[in-house]
């Protein structure tokens, strides 16, 4: 008699299932992403990210290998930093050197590491920004949605373009420095070339110096995409939710204005169903707005809550560091770290930027609702317009570890931060 109870016989399709049902859902996705309005003013958004493997509807069997090349590639930016503590001695000033280009690095391996695990809530966010497109037919809150796609696109390409003709810069600078001057010099006379960073492959680094200046290079091109891509597609995603906000506001906006035409023309019973309707559509926007954001602060949460006390940390030791070099000759590190300093500005401008746009907007639809004649509104209407000013009186805002709220005061506060606690490293040397 057969045992039909055996672990051999009972097929456990679970694994193979559930990837096939993912596989499935991700080819459906990706499908009715590229039907989607959207995706056409998304294309930089997302060439960007399929260099580094992030795209969330990224099928292609090269995605694993891409994200296990660029990982590896960032871990290995800080490991040859450390090991330099290896075979130098250690000094202070030794450890705020490997400090000021090692923090930065270990903060874009861990950015790129924590969006790799959040690839899904990145999906299901473009996924509701595909329904948010899809659902709109007027053509004025089209027209809007498509302005605030716009700014996105303007500075994604501007900040694009400003980091690629950076590293550019950064790279025809190390060959000129170090192989054309070499024309310069005689044949008798031995010119040691410098890699730009102080690092330890435990090789001979004069024998094999374009290899490793090579290495930097691609270090610098992945880390730097990394912060492009992801930050540029989390501005994009706080640029449709001020587009949705501003929705909201036109919706009510419209309602009111529509009261006030058809008063006199329709009865009042009319009138108040229209204009409730309105106002009702402007809540149900207001609400997308609302949740579209807190799916963002899902995604995005661990991000910033790690990027803050490193950032910080990162800046103060490049100003102490840029401080010592002021008074030295070396030039070029000087050009370096000031550099790095105006780079470490630049990222936390734009984070908070980002946050403070979300509490303008949001905030916006008060004032613009406050200075309509929501007075002569049907009494149903005015009661709902009295719940959206209470509502939207209380500012929305992207609060990072229940502390931390970016914005152009958030901004000051880490700039402040960021000053004392080099005060306090330049007064202990």
């Amino acid at each position: 008699m057969r045992n039909y109870n055996t672990q051999s016989n009972i097929p456990n399709p679970s694994n193979s299932w559930t990837k096939e049902i993912e596989h499935k859902r991700v080819t459906i996705f990706a499908a009715n992403w590229q039907d989607c309005t959207a995706s056409n003013y998304y294309k930089i958004n997302r060439i960007l990210l399929l260099c580094i493997g992030l795209w969330p509807y990224q099928n292609s069997s090269f995605k694993p290998i891409i994200i296990a090349s660029t990982t590896v590639i960032l871990i290995s930016s800080v490991v040859i930093q450390l090991t330099t503590f290896i075979t130098t001695e250690y000094t202070s000033d030794l450890l705020l050197q490997i400090l000021a280009y090692s923090v930065p690095w270990f903060i874009y391996t861990l950015k790129y590491n924590i969006v790799c695990f959040n690839i899904k809530k990145m999906r299901n966010l473009m996924e509701q920004m595909r329904h948010d497109w899809n659902n709109l037919s007027n053509t004025q809150e089209i027209e809007i949605i498509k302005k605030y796609w716009a700014i996105g696109r303007f500075i994604t390409l501007i900040t694009t373009l400003f980091i690629y003709l950076s590293v550019f810069s950064f790279i025809l600078i190390q060959f000129l420095s170090n192989f054309l001057l070499n024309v310069a010099t005689t044949v008798n006379q031995s010119r040691s070339r410098r890699l730009p960073v102080k690092t330890e492959y435990f090789v001979d680094q004069q024998k094999y110096f374009l290899p490793l200046l090579l290495h930097i290079f691609l270090v610098v091109l992945c880390g730097l995409t990394t912060v492009v891509a992801i930050e540029t597609l989390n501005m994009s995603y706080v640029q449709h939710a001020c587009g949705l906000f501003q929705i909201s506001s036109y919706r009510i906006e419209q309602a009111l204005h529509k009261n006030k035409v058809l008063q006199g023309v329709t009865s009042s019973a009319e009138r108040s169903l229209i204009v409730h309707e309105g106002i009702s559509n402007a809540v149900i926007m207001y609400k997308r707005a609302t949740k579209f954001i807190n799916m963002l602060k899902a995604n995005c949460k661990w991000q910033y809550f790690i990027l803050i006390p490193f950032g910080v940390l990162s800046l103060s030791i490049n100003l102490y560091r840029f401080s010592q070099l002021v008074i030295t000759n070396e030039y070029y590190e000087l050009i370096i770290s000031s550099l790095f300093i105006v780079g470490h500005f630049w990222y936390m401008l734009f984070c908070n930027y980002l946050g403070q746009e979300i509490i303008d907007h949001s905030g916006n639809i008060f004032y613009r609702t406050y200075n309509t004649e929501w007075y002569i509104a049907p009494l149903k209407a005015q009661k709902l317009l009295l719940f959206v000013m209470q509502r939207s009186m209380r500012h929305t805002t992207f609060v990072i570890g229940g502390l931390f709220v970016p914005s152009f005061e958030g901004f000051a506060t880490l700039t402040s931060m960021s000053i004392s606690y080099f005060t306090v490293i330049f007064s202990t040397r």
